[in-house]
């Protein structure tokens, strides 16, 4: 049986991360890359297949996800998004809808979250994360994998003020954060890619993984 990953979310930050490192190595015979038509612009390989679809109305042939590692990085800020509703359309609906038809099918489910992630929190990017774990955890995707980071440090096309700057002074939560508290270290983009990757290749179980694990 080939191995076979599919990936939404791969223009981002982390998604391409995930797609260098599932590229760069031979264990994945089979990749496919769903979203919009700016995945176009992502690198051909042999082993890769783009598939454009609508998030509103998805559609495709998902017989690719039967016993497949997939992995979704989708996400916006308010400011690209304009507003919440957008906001929890894209963060959280637009997986939701794609995990439904991964019901049953796939191997491994592998998702990234944030840090303080509670459906109930104040904070309303947490409780977006929070109501997205929610309703992953209540379906049958295999293995699943949620990935809660803190801040991602990585080269953005969409400049991001408060996120430069802790990029600048990153270097000094490595001696700050200690024990409970070193989940919130921030952590490259690229690291947890390389991660998320590895521990789908090593079948990891199934739970909730934050920066002490990676």
């Amino acid at each position: 049986m080939k191995n076979t990953a599919v990936i939404i979310g791969a223009t981002g930050a982390v998604g391409r991360e995930i797609l260098k490192e599932i590229l760069g190595s031979e264990y994945y015979e089979r990749v496919y890359v769903l979203g919009r038509n700016s995945i176009t612009s992502l690198p051909n390989e042999e082993r890769l297949t783009k598939i454009i679809i609508d998030f509103e109305n998805i559609n495709f042939d998902t017989s690719i996800l039967e016993n497949a590692d997939v992995f979704a990085s989708l996400g916006t800020t308010i400011k690209i998004a304009g507003s919440k509703e957008n906001q929890r359309k894209i963060d959280v609906d637009y997986t939701v809808n794609f995990a439904k038809l991964c019901e049953g099918k796939v191997r491994s489910f592998n998702i990234v979250s944030a840090i303080g992630a509670n459906s109930k929190s104040k904070n309303f990017y947490n409780s977006l994360k929070g109501e997205l774990e929610d309703k992953l955890k209540e379906m049958n995707l295999g293995t699943l994998r949620i990935f809660q980071p803190s801040l991602l440090i990585s080269k953005r096309e969409d400049k991001r003020f408060l996120e430069e700057i802790f990029m600048k002074v990153a270097p000094i939560f490595q001696f700050v954060l200690k024990g409970k508290t070193k989940k919130y270290s921030p952590i490259e983009a690229s690291l947890l890619g390389k991660e998320m990757v590895r521990f789908a290749v090593d079948y990891k179980d199934r739970g909730t993984y934050t920066y002490n694990d990676f």
